[in-house]
């Protein structure tokens, strides 16, 4: 029997936010020598990594080491304190943190810049990345149709098709812009990330590898799980916004419709049906729409169309529950999600 799609909660899948700290970035002066000195103290204590990065932007970084999935990346003291506004700039994924690792990252910065220092700056965050993703269990990406609606001119439509020409996944939005949005297949990325975790590691032997043979019922595990459709909004670039202004922002989940394929609804002749499907993952639906109008179908299509659209796919209050499972994170304190005249 095939189960109703199931959309889930919406989770913060990626964050990244900058207070703003300031710090000289003279190697020798006395402010940069104490926080050098606190962040070996937490490397010494076992909370702290130095993280190697690319062309870093900051004097500091490290990332603060968590029991579950994901660390944290902290960076501290700007490399150009003219241009760069925040000297400081913390990032993590919150949908892998596990219970203690938001006291534990508190904490850890609490003694690396001073406990009132911290606490005021947390009052005042800016967003730089914000990320929530939305699975919908139950769900083929290869049994449903996408069309995201978007306001601009143009949008850049790109596909991720394996090789079985199975498509995996969809992304709307250029490279330029603040937001990007993905369809993708979740069921998958997990199976290859099992996969690749095995590659990575290797083994001498899974009855004597205790890890490896792990790794391999994870693989099992979810190979043989549901399928999941994963939808994602990418704030890849915030530009400082104020965290309490982030209920404000375009709901964009509301920009996706899905045609449930699986589901009732009218029909089309077999070789015209296959045409529009093919069509609508080639170009999208709105081209292919177009495309029909002038032809004997130019009703059917449409109503075809319109018969299959997704009843599970209710939108409207995910942004804002995105937002409420931010707040219950504890990772900002309560005043931040307030405009600076209704704070105490």
């Amino acid at each position: 029997m095939k189960l109703r799609p199931k959309p889930l909660m919406p989770v913060v899948d990626r964050l990244a936010w900058k207070l703003k700290w300031r710090c000289s970035n003279d190697r020798e002066h006395p402010d940069y020598q104490s926080v050098l000195s606190n962040v070996k103290a937490e490397i010494k204590a076992g909370n702290c990594a130095w993280a190697f990065l690319a062309g870093p932007k900051y004097c500091i970084n490290v990332h603060v080491l968590f029991d579950g999935e994901s660390n944290a990346l902290i960076q501290l003291v700007a490399v150009d304190p003219v241009r760069q506004k925040c000297g400081l700039r913390i990032e993590c994924n919150p949908a892998k943190m596990q219970s203690g690792d938001v006291e534990k990252l508190h904490a850890v910065m609490r003694r690396i810049i001073g406990h009132r220092e911290y606490n005021r700056l947390m009052r005042e965050p800016l967003l730089q990345v914000f990320h929530v993703a939305v699975d919908i269990l139950y769900l083929a990406l290869d049994k449903v149709l996408v069309q995201y609606k978007n306001g601009q001119l143009m949008t850049v439509f790109g596909k991720r098709v394996n090789a079985k020409g199975i498509i995996e996944g969809y992304n709307f939005g250029s490279v330029e812009s603040n937001y990007q949005t993905t369809v993708y297949d979740k069921h998958l990325e997990r199976v290859h990330a099992a996969v690749m975790e095995i590659a990575r590691t290797g083994s001498t032997g899974t009855n004597a590898d205790p890890l490896t043979a792990n790794r391999i019922r994870q693989l099992k595990k979810a190979i043989n799980g549901c399928e999941t459709t994963r939808v994602e909004v990418r704030g890849k670039k915030m530009l400082g916004l104020p965290l309490w202004k982030l209920p404000q922002q375009t709901n964009r989940f509301e920009r996706f419709s899905f045609a449930d394929l699986s589901a009732a609804g009218s029909e089309l002749p077999p070789l015209i049906e296959k045409a529009f499907q093919a069509m609508c993952r080639q170009d999208g639906v709105k081209a292919t729409l177009a495309a029909f109008k002038h032809t004997e179908y130019a009703r059917s299509v449409p109503k075809y169309w319109r018969s299959h659209q997704a009843t599970w796919w209710q939108p409207a209050q995910l942004w804002e529950q995105a937002c409420a499972a931010l707040r219950e994170s504890r990772i900002f304190p309560p005043a931040a999600f307030e405009p600076p005249h209704n704070r105490k």
